[in-house]
């Protein structure tokens, strides 16, 4: 079985990892990850299931999961400190350009970009700030599931 592509649209805020961090406790809180729902729906919205976590930590969710992850953001631990660490990274400047022709791509081609996961192996993530009038206005998190 192929892996599960997931994403995630945030407001912009500077403390990248912070934003992260948060995403991934809303995200827990609401029970929204596998085992709970086997298999969850993309995009999260306010009427997204949330029946709340069967477990008690993160870390027990993951655990529960085993080898196919939950199939979330839970996956990701946090942001990579360098290319060669697994976690969060951001899209670089080279593939902004390439896939946008910008290095500050708005969130409609972002999110219309079907291109942006293709190097993407499973259990793998990246991260784009994507902006309005000029400005980071968004965070979009995306990557894919293990199994």
């Amino acid at each position: 079985m192929g892996g599960h592509l997931w994403w995630y649209v945030e407001p912009y805020e500077p403390e990248i990892a912070a934003v992260l961090q948060r995403l991934r406790q809303r995200e827990f809180q609401a029970g929204r990850y596998s085992p709970v729902i086997p298999v969850p729906a993309f995009p999260v919205t306010a009427h997204s299931p949330a029946p709340g976590p069967d477990h008690d930590s993160i870390d027990d969710a993951l655990e529960a999961a085993d080898v196919q992850g939950t199939r979330t953001i839970l996956d990701v631990p946090g942001l990579a400190g360098s290319d060669d660490d697994w976690g969060m990274k951001p899209l670089d400047r080279e593939m902004l350009l390439d896939l946008f022709g910008t290095t500050r791509p708005v969130l409609a081609q972002v999110q219309g970009s079907d291109r942006l996961t293709e190097s993407l192996d499973r259990g793998q993530s990246l991260y784009v700030v994507a902006y309005e009038a000029g400005q980071p206005a968004y965070l979009y998190f995306t990557g894919y599931s293990y199994d």
